[in-house]
């Protein structure tokens, strides 16, 4: 299963991205968590140490990527060597055996767009459809449109919307929904993230029946998820009986049964 996640920067959707993958992992799922932020946080929210997060490198499209002709004569992008490789040289093993990958980054000041790492990960993405039951893929996104306009999450199987209960938030996930269906993507949901109380709730869901989004789990403002990043530490070891822990562990349910025996053990 490959789910992407996306939302208004602030929103909080690196941290959600972060914890679903380590909630998969110790239900003994092999988690792939890559980082299309050219901002990136996910290591960090993952719970990486300092040194393993220094063996992060951005991974170069050539190096992992290339045009192979099929036994019908067609040219298709394949992987070059298997993920567990590709892991071992340009990533990071966190906890729980999650492992991170770094997909893009700025060339530096001046040096022009990164549209060629956009679609990469959009690539990459493609060739991580696997018919295994204990893998899954989570991509977190940067805090943009870009990456809907570019088709960068194009093969995912569930895109995940976050956004908090305020209007600016509420009006980014405006764009974005219509976009991703544009997409044709199979399952686009919004989880509500940050919600203080029931206005907040209210607020939410009044906006969502209005514009047509399927709101599929309300996480609720948690100062813990706020310590832990001071602390820069993942919020599931920081306090791993927080009220946003336990609502991520049952969207992560939500997810399982919406998206079916792809994820679920037979």
């Amino acid at each position: 299963m490959r789910i992407a996640l996306t939302g208004k920067g602030g929103s909080g959707k690196t941290t959600l991205a972060a914890t679903l993958a380590r909630v998969y992992a110790r239900r003994g799922y092999r988690v792939n968590a890559l980082d299309g932020d050219p901002n990136p946080n996910l290591a960090a929210a993952i719970g990486v140490s300092d040194e393993q997060a220094a063996r992060l490198r951005r991974v170069p499209r050539e190096a992992i990527l290339e045009e192979r002709t099929d036994d019908a004569g067609h040219a298709r992008l394949q992987l070059t060597r298997p993920l567990a490789e590709i892991l071992q040289e340009y990533g990071a093993t966190g906890p729980d055996d999650v492992g991170v990958l770094t997909m893009t980054g700025l060339l530096g000041a001046g040096r022009g767009c990164i549209c060629g790492q956009h679609s990469a990960v959009r690539d990459v993405m493609e060739q991580l459809a696997s018919s295994e039951a204990r893998e899954i893929t989570i991509l977190d996104t940067e805090a943009s449109v870009e990456h809907l306009s570019r088709g960068t999450v194009r093969n995912v199987d569930a895109l995940l919307v976050v956004t908090e209960p305020y209007y600016r938030s509420l009006e980014t996930a405006g764009r974005v929904v219509p976009l991703a269906h544009e997409l044709g993507l199979p399952a686009v949901w919004v989880v509500a993230n940050k919600v203080r109380d029931g206005r907040d709730s209210e607020a939410i869901f009044q906006y969502g029946a209005g514009h047509g989004f399927e709101i599929i789990a309300a996480i609720p403002f948690d100062a813990h998820v706020a310590e832990a990043d001071q602390l820069g530490r993942s919020v599931i070891d920081h306090a791993p009986d927080a009220a946003a822990v336990a609502a991520i562990g049952a969207l992560a349910d939500v997810i399982e049964d919406r998206l079916g025996a792809a994820v679920r053990t037979n």
